[in-house]
Parts: C-alpha cells; sequence; structure tokens
C-alpha cells in the first residue's frame, strides 16, 4: 500500500474504537510514556495537545509538569511550519490553526527541547512516522537536535514496515500499548509491569 492507502485505512480504524477501548488503551499508553520520563532528569518537553482520535497522553504530560519538567506545546507559524511554545497555563490555550488549542507567547529554539511526544496515522518498527500529509514534524524535528524523539500510537498503527520518502524524519521510540520501543536497540525497554494485563509483555 502506499502511504495515502495506509494513512486512511488506520485513521478509520482508530476513528471507530468504542469509548471504553480507547480510554484504557489511553490509560496504559500514557502510564508507560511516565515510567519513560521519570527515568529522565526533568527538562523541556514538547506534547501534543490531542484532537479528533489522538493517543491522549494528558494524563502523563499532567504528571511530568507536576514534577518539574517545562511542557510545551506545538503552534503552527505558517504552512508546514510550527514551533514550540511554552504552555503557562491550560487555561489559557486558544484555538489556532485547523482549530487546535495552542499556547501563546514566544517560541523556544528546538535545541532547548529534551523530549518530543509525537502523534500519527502509522509507525513502524525502523521509527518511520506516517503523519497527516503537512510534513510540520518533518520540517520542526531535524532542528531539535538534543531531543528525544517519542511517536505514541496503538498497537494497530504500530506496524512491521511503512512506505517512506526521503524528507521523512524517523523517532527513535514508539510507545504503545505493550511498552516503549527503541529503535536502535529493537527492543522493548525494560520498564517493568503495568497492571492490567492487556499492556503487559
Amino acid at each position: 500500500m502506499d502511504k495515502g492507502a495506509w494513512r486512511g485505512r488506520l485513521l478509520r480504524w482508530r476513528d471507530e474504537l468504542g469509548p471504553a477501548d480507547r480510554r484504557r488503551r489511553n490509560e496504559h499508553i500514557a502510564a508507560w510514556v511516565q515510567r519513560w520520563l521519570a527515568q529522565r532528569k526533568p527538562g523541556v518537553l514538547m506534547a501534543y495537545y490531542p484532537i479528533r482520535s489522538e493517543v491522549d497522553l494528558t494524563a502523563a504530560v499532567q504528571w511530568a509538569r507536576g514534577r518539574g519538567w517545562t511542557v510545551a506545546l506545538p503552534r503552527v507559524e505558517g504552512p508546514g511550519q510550527m514551533s514550540a511554545v511554552v504552555v503557562s497555563r491550560w487555561d489559557a490555550l486558544r484555538p489556532g490553526a485547523f482549530g487546535i488549542p495552542e499556547p501563546q507567547g514566544a517560541s523556544l529554539n528546538p535545541r532547548e527541547l529534551d523530549v518530543i511526544l509525537v502523534p500519527g496515522a502509522a509507525f513502524d518498527r525502523r521509527g518511520h512516522r506516517l503523519g497527516y500529509g503537512r510534513g510540520f514534524y518533518d520540517r520542526f524535528l531535524p532542528d531539535a537536535v538534543h531531543a528525544r524523539v517519542a511517536g505514541a500510537a496503538y498497537r494497530e498503527q504500530w506496524v512491521e514496515t511503512l512506505p517512506t520518502d526521503p524528507h521523512d524524519v524517523p523517532v527513535q521510540y514508539v510507545v504503545v500499548e505493550q511498552g516503549v520501543w527503541c529503535v536502535r536497540e529493537g527492543r522493548f525497554l525494560d520498564l517493568g509491569r503495568i497492571r492490567d494485563g492487556d499492556g503487559r509483555r
């Protein structure tokens, strides 16, 4: 399948997840993100505001903020261009491009980011990401030279191999219900277990 077929197929599947199943899956993935972040020194975390049927990592992001992480969210600056802006207050977010809530204020230098959490339509075992076709992250990530970049997806969105283009920027980790997959090592990180059996490896 080409990128368009993969994108359409997996986004339709994601949109059809039932509320209870989605909530349970989100809890698993957020728990793994929290465990992964707990092993790192607090720094600057760029997350994303979940829209439509994206994996909701709000619980992990709020946890990180309460433990000393500075949290930033994307802000669209123009066609295919975005920046990272620190969230001062969650109730201060304002609808931006595409109606997605965005923070106000000055943007950060991407070199200041320590961890970036990325949504997507799909990821593969090599870290390749299938986004939504606008190229925002492919343009932004090369400048975030110090950041650990992790994609967040439901396990059905994590596939063996995706079609790629030369400009595609892979992630270093993929977080699914089973754990945090390290692309370089080709295995799940040893972060223990979470309680519900569906998330265990």
